[in-house]
């Protein structure tokens, strides 16, 4: 909500605009501006479980999804995978598969290889999957940087082998983690990606703007987008274009990003509107078939509506769970196994050594006991089972952990 505190074009009327980041803005006046705001706000409140926090809505997200397959039964069913083609098989093996075949529990082989999955290979069949749809080096998604930090984003200029179906496939391995975390406990799954902000935007339908460029893509932020904010841009010769070129610097197109705008100039009063152009253009419109492939494969596990209860940030959150490891978070919350002087001397040791590891180590500690390197949205205290350090019935050996 936009509150006007004064308007005198509506002289004896209060006015305010609301604005749900999807819609154009659209202005209200009235004598009872603060009634009808109010009335709204718990009519919004009561769509979203009836609380705004982050833990209220991700409770009512989970509560929603279970009542939306509840007719789906979560009984296992087995995927027989190649490590070494591991996207191709496991995009042949679920080929057919139908919204209740994906709502099944899936019990992992991985052909070649002796095991049995109580989780941890099913965790580790997640993890590895996501690597494959998700990192930058394999081409289905890319960042725009060169930082091993950059986010990803689809890729339009992706290798030819590489289809909106892989895309669609991609959604629903999305909508299959939040459905089984939905479940909770042991079945939790997280999404191991770090996508671009504006990509969870269209996920939850809002616009795109030029504010997404200073994460998304910080290097055309700084060397463009910010210079037009603070620069004069009378003088620049600029026009509602976007010159396209390819690696080795030539040029390919000339995109416009309105109608006729290699006739409109930019001026100092429409640059907000050229960069929103820009922006729109550049991390909307130009990748708009690899996300509608990807919404395809989301919405059958997931309906949109119930995306649409988080910002970009909450989506991130619900996905991938924290990305910070907090040493004093998993001292409050680990169980102990183990009271002898010998076996409480090794633990001081391990917390010494874990309370010095980087930000790397205690994703690779937490990947060896979990088998997976990603927290849930609570941190330490929402794994399950617990994270438990337990005394070895034997003297001289390497760790060992059970998942």
């Amino acid at each position: 909500f936009h509150f006007d505190s004064q308007n005198n074009e509506y002289e004896g009327y209060d006015s305010f605009s609301i604005d749900d980041g999807c819609q154009s803005p659209v202005e209200l006046i009235s004598h009872h501006r603060d009634v009808i705001a109010a009335t709204f706000t718990l009519f919004l409140l009561k769509n979203i479980g009836g609380s705004e926090t982050f833990a209220d809505k991700q409770n009512f997200f989970y509560h929603e999804v279970r009542k939306h397959h509840q007719k789906h039964y979560h009984e296992k069913l087995t995927l027989r995978v190649q490590r070494d083609k591991l996207l191709e098989s496991s995009m042949k093996t679920t080929k057919g598969f139908s919204v209740s075949d994906w709502c099944r529990n899936f019990e992992i082989i991985f052909q070649g290889e002796q095991g049995v999955d109580w989780g941890g290979v099913r965790r580790e069949w997640f993890e590895l999957i996501c690597a494959s749809l998700f990192d930058p080096g394999n081409g289905l998604f890319a960042s725009f940087g060169e930082s091993q930090q950059a986010l990803v984003h689809p890729n339009n200029k992706r290798p030819q082998h590489l289809k909106l179906k892989h895309y669609e496939f991609a959604g629903r391995i999305v909508g299959k983690c939040l459905y089984e975390s939905a479940l909770g406990g042991s079945y939790r799954q997280l999404v191991r990606a770090r996508f671009t902000r504006s990509f969870l935007a269209q996920i939850i339908g809002l616009r795109v703007h030029y504010k997404y460029f200073e994460q998304d893509d910080p290097d055309l932020y700084l060397s463009k987008v910010k210079y037009i904010l603070e620069n004069d841009v009378e003088e620049m010769e600029l026009y509602f274009v976007e010159e396209e070129y390819d690696k080795d610097g030539q040029l390919l197109n000339n995109a416009e990003l309105i109608p006729g705008g290699s006739k409109i100039r930019v001026t100092n009063d429409g640059k907000l509107r050229y960069l929103d152009a820009l922006a729109q253009h550049r991390l909307a419109s130009s990748i708009k078939s690899e996300v509608d492939a990807f919404l395809r494969g989301l919405n059958e596990l997931i309906p949109d509506n119930l995306l649409g209860i988080f910002d970009e940030n909450e989506l991130e959150l619900l996905l991938c769970g924290t990305g910070e490891y907090s040493v004093a978070d998993l001292r409050a919350h680990h169980i102990v196994n183990g009271s002898s002087p010998e076996f409480l001397r090794v633990l001081d040791w391990f917390w010494t050594a874990v309370s010095n590891f980087t930000q790397e180590e205690m994703a690779r500690l937490l990947q060896f006991t979990t088998g997976c390197s990603q927290l849930p949205p609570g941190g330490f205290q929402q794994l399950s089972p617990r994270f438990q350090i337990t005394a070895a019935p034997t003297f001289a050996n390497l760790p060992t952990a059970h998942t």
